[in-house]
């Protein structure tokens, strides 16, 4: 079955959707205003045709952002429609084409607009951005010399609200690996089972510090966050007991 929920991004459908509302908008005013307007059909097609351009592309604050520069099917329906001395034709047709390449422009400043949106709806230094739904969260020890343990899932829930982000430390991390002999891991644990914020559009995969107070986020856009807690969330394994 298709996952809608996996690939629905909330900002960009109301981005989308936006630019789309303004440009049939602009279509109907152009539409209405020029006199011996061609058939509806036409003109939509001709308008269609008129977004084909050459895009650069480039990211953006880990978004990927295309922007027109070169209006390709303005420059073939301008030949199309004004071949054989035919101007008229392509007067009247002329701003449907020009429309197109501007729609181009539309959709790009609303995808701009979706990322402080994204920001906004789905705040990046909130644990329950990416994990929402923590109901049928469990636990899967994730290195061979990680002590047995099992979650702590109403300790988990009840200290949601109280994480606090902090810096990642990494490469303090990673020489405390090697000075302790090269063979403990600082995240034995993944948190399975939980769900993102609805419309975020986040998968990531959670790993729980060795003693349980420690959460690191690796989403599947953005960058790794980590957020500490006072207390653990294990039952056994290196954190609290309970």
């Amino acid at each position: 079955m298709f996952d809608f929920e996996k690939y629905m991004h909330a900002p960009s459908l109301i981005a989308t959707a936006s630019s789309y509302i303004l440009i049939g908008t602009l279509f109907a005013i152009i539409y209405r205003k020029k006199p011996a307007s061609p058939k509806l059909w036409k003109a939509i097609l001709v308008l269609v045709l008129g977004m084909f351009a050459f895009h650069f592309t480039f990211n953006l604050a880990e978004e990927v952002i295309s922007i027109p520069i070169l209006p390709i099917g303005v420059a073939l329906l301008s030949w199309l429609l004004g071949r054989q001395g035919n101007a008229a034709r392509w007067q009247r047709y002329r701003r449907f084409a020009w429309l197109g390449f501007l729609s181009n422009f539309i959709v790009f400043a609303f995808a701009l607009l979706a990322i402080p949106l994204d920001g906004m709806m789905y705040p990046k230094n909130v644990p329950s951005t990416y994990m929402m739904d923590v109901k049928k969260a469990s636990l899967i020890a994730s290195h061979p010399h990680s002590k047995e343990g099992t979650l702590n899932k109403a300790k988990l829930e009840k200290l949601m609200g109280k994480m606090k982000q902090k810096k990642i430390e990494s490469e303090s991390w990673y020489n405390r690996i090697r000075k302790d002999g090269d063979y403990k891991e600082k995240f034995p644990y993944i948190l399975n089972g939980t769900t993102a914020a609805k419309g975020s559009g986040l998968k990531a995969i959670i790993f729980i510090e060795e003693d349980g107070r420690g959460i690191l986020i690796t989403p599947n856009k953005g960058r790794q966050v980590y957020f500490r807690l006072k207390e653990s969330i294990l039952k056994g394994g290196d954190g609290e007991n309970g």
